[in-house]
C-alpha cells in the first residue's frame, strides 16, 4: 500500500492572523477589460434578442398551422358537401 505524502507548500502556512482583513487595491496595469454594468446590459440585450427570435419563430409556425387547419377544414367541408349531393 502506498503512503500519501503531502505536497510541500510553496507559501508559508497562513493562519487567520497572517491574512489580510481589509481590501487592498492592486497596483499596476491590472484593469478590468469590461465593466460589470456593460456586461449586465449586454447579457440582457442578448436575452431579449433570443426571446424575440423565439416568439417570432413560434408566431410564424402558429400562422402556418392556422393556414393548414383552415385548408383542411375547407377540404373536409367540400368533401362533406359532395357526399351529401351523392345521396
Amino acid at each position: 500500500m502506498r503512503d500519501v505524502v503531502p505536497m510541500p507548500s510553496t507559501t508559508p502556512s497562513s493562519t487567520p492572523d497572517d491574512r489580510a482583513t481589509s481590501f487592498q487595491a492592486v497596483e499596476g496595469n491590472a484593469k478590468e477589460q469590461y465593466s460589470g454594468g456593460a456586461l449586465l446590459v449586454t447579457a440582457y440585450a442578448a436575452l431579449w434578442v433570443v426571446l424575440f427570435a423565439w416568439v417570432a419563430i413560434v408566431w410564424r409556425k402558429q400562422g402556418a398551422l392556422n393556414t393548414r387547419l383552415a385548408d383542411l377544414e375547407r377540404v373536409l367541408d367540400k368533401a362533406a358537401a359532395e357526399g351529401e349531393k351523392k345521396k
